[in-house]
């Protein structure tokens, strides 16, 4: 076979051996989701079985790279760590067994909500520019109430707000939710440590839903619980009943 075959031959085989999507965000961004080149390799190999065997072992990834197979678990278990991948199981229908997969959808969560942020922040410097260019314009018709709380939230977050998070907090609003009581229920995430939207939009709506209006109807409803809870507790002494036999039981009470 003389050179020019041999390297028609190969080129074919090249293209139809198939070919890995990347995503270019992705190989731009991986460093700003905490990953570093080794960690980036990793990954992309898992990608790329990910169609034939959504499972590939540590020994396959290894077998592929210059790290031992003790490097490879190492990375495998911070990603899964870092919620960047997730092992999930799955039934296969053809063979009849139960197996193992890798779930990217971490990945892609974090990847979108970096997306959000730098898109957010774009648009923010869109804005100041345009101001800027227009300052004898008359100021936006923005309400008092949506510029504390945007305020409000931005110096808590350390970061622009997202068009979903602006769309959130003017929905509260909306719902005729006070100012006031949307600050509360940011206190109260920020001291669970949980700054999520979901989470504060839970506690609004459920002090919706026993029209609760204001902070102090808020506090009145918690002393009332909490009372009620410590009579609950309170039993005299003749009346407390023998331990469960059960020994589980008391994860319930």
């Amino acid at each position: 076979m003389n050179k020019v075959s041999v390297y028609g031959s190969f080129t074919q085989a090249l293209f139809f051996s198939g070919v890995v999507a990347i995503p270019k965000y992705l190989l731009t961004h991986y460093k700003e989701i905490g990953l570093n080149d080794h960690e980036m390799m990793v990954l992309i190999q898992i990608l790329c079985e990910a169609e034939t065997n959504p499972y590939p072992s540590i020994a396959t990834l290894a077998g592929r790279m210059t790290a031992s197979t003790a490097d490879i678990e190492e990375v495998v278990g911070k990603l899964v760590e870092l919620k960047l991948l997730a092992i999930e199981r799955y039934w296969n229908p053809m063979e009849q067994v139960w197996g193992n997969s890798y779930s990217i959808v971490g990945l892609i969560d974090e990847l979108a909500e970096l997306w959000a942020i730098e898109r957010s922040q774009q648009l923010e410097e869109e804005r100041t520019l345009k101001k800027n260019q227009s300052s004898s314009q008359t100021s936006s018709p923005t309400t008092p109430p949506m510029e504390n709380l945007v305020h409000a939230f931005e110096q808590e977050l350390g970061r622009p707000l997202t068009s979903l998070e602006y769309e959130n907090i003017d929905r509260w609003l909306s719902s005729h939710l006070s100012e006031e009581l949307i600050i509360e229920a940011l206190r109260r995430g920020v001291s669970a440590g949980i700054r999520n939207f979901r989470y504060l939009d839970s506690i609004l709506r459920e002090w919706e839903k026993k029209g609760l209006r204001t902070r102090a109807e808020v506090e009145t409803e918690d002393a009332y619980f909490q009372s009620r809870q410590e009579k609950k507790n309170i039993r005299p002494k003749s009346q407390v009943s023998k331990p469960p036999s059960n020994k589980y039981e008391k994860f319930y009470l």
